[in-house]
């Protein structure tokens, strides 16, 4: 391999972008009121930037300071400008609902699905926390209605609906930024593949 390859594929390394849910981060914000720290969710992370979360409203191109605690007390502080931010709204609700409580336990068939329909109109959602009565329910848009249909699906691929009720409607705002760094790290570059354990990338 000559040198040329080796540096096409080192400079690749650094922009991969690995899944970490084990590195704890923050921010620190610059302000006319002075800095403020941050509190954030890495999302994923590169030598050259990370995608982060937070509940906190910042502008675009913001600069500001980046840190990163991993696991075996290695710390980054790393200056950085946001490129890109994105709102994201989840909406919580939990759905009532009456069916034969043998039907959601049983071993021989198993629950494989569950699914929210307005009108047999699918709609996006994800599921949480399922009871013998309730089951929450994620979506990226607010719920107009007090009233849909539940669709289980089981492992026999029989298909039982029953109406629902929601309660207990939760509205969550958050906002994405990724973020650039002002120069590609290469320790944070090694570290990231000596300490990764899982092999998720993006």
């Amino acid at each position: 391999m000559d040198q040329s390859d080796i540096n096409q594929r080192s400079n690749q390394r650094k922009h991969i972008r690995f899944v970490r849910n084990d590195i704890e981060a923050s921010i620190i914000s610059a302000s006319l009121l002075g800095k403020k720290t941050i509190s954030c969710k890495l999302l994923d992370i590169s030598a050259a930037g990370a995608l982060l979360s937070s509940k906190e409203k910042l502008g675009g191109n913001t600069k500001l300071t980046l840190i990163l605690q991993f696991d075996d007390m290695q710390e980054f502080i790393l200056k950085a400008t946001i490129r890109r931010k994105k709102e994201i709204n989840h909406y919580l609700t939990n759905h009532y609902f009456s069916i034969y409580k043998g039907l959601l336990n049983k071993k021989e068939n198993p629950l494989k699905s569950i699914h929210l329909l307005d009108s047999n109109r699918k709609i996006r959602a994800k599921y949480r926390l399922l009871s013998l009565d309730c089951v929450r329910v994620l979506t990226c848009a607010p719920l107009n209605k007090k009233k849909y249909i539940l669709a289980f699906t089981f492992d026999d691929n029989k298909i039982i609906k029953t109406d629902s009720q929601f309660k207990q409607y939760q509205h969550h705002k958050f906002y994405e930024y990724g973020i650039k760094f002002e120069n590609i790290n290469d320790d944070l570059a090694e570290h990231l593949l000596e300490t990764q354990t899982d092999l998720i990338f993006k």
